[in-house]
């Protein structure tokens, strides 16, 4: 991984940003019928995992792990753009590649394509979700863990 133009500060910033919009769809459907497990912070790369699980009593085969950038191209990617990619769940037909990673026992895919298209707004302001976790994932339902 070469330099990074982005400041740390404004990962952490995107980063909570993200845990906090996705927490809303824990108990919401983010796109029918998968409900958000988790946001996982990546340690090496500005990357993030998202779990998905089709309702509360989903069964093993039915999660999703997907992997999105935090940066594409040089320029940060918003937790706006990463909600409004796993909206696109819903409409059609995707196709994920491997990201070579494991979590949870599973295999995490390549969700950058569905941020395909999807306009990036404005960097979080200084003072939006400065406080608050980086991430969390629910290992069973009501059990909590956060980053």
């Amino acid at each position: 991984m070469g330099q990074l133009a982005i400041p740390p500060e404004v990962l952490n910033r995107t980063q909570r940003a993200l845990a906090a919009t996705l927490w809303h769809y824990t108990t919401t459907p983010v796109a029918k019928p998968y409900y958000v497990r988790g946001c996982i912070p990546d340690l090496e790369e500005p990357r993030v995992t998202v779990a998905l699980w089709a309702g509360p009593s989903a069964r093993e085969k039915r999660n999703l792990y997907l992997s999105f950038p935090l940066v594409s191209g040089g320029v940060p990617v918003s937790a706006t753009q990463v909600t409004l990619g796993l909206l696109r769940l819903g409409r059609g037909v995707h196709l994920f590649g491997s990201t070579g990673q494991w979590f949870d026992g599973k295999r995490v895919l390549n969700g950058s394509t569905l941020l395909d298209d999807v306009v990036a707004p404005s960097l979080p302001a200084e003072n939006d979700e400065q406080y608050g976790v980086r991430g969390f994932y629910y290992e069973r339902p009501g059990q909590l863990r956060q980053y």
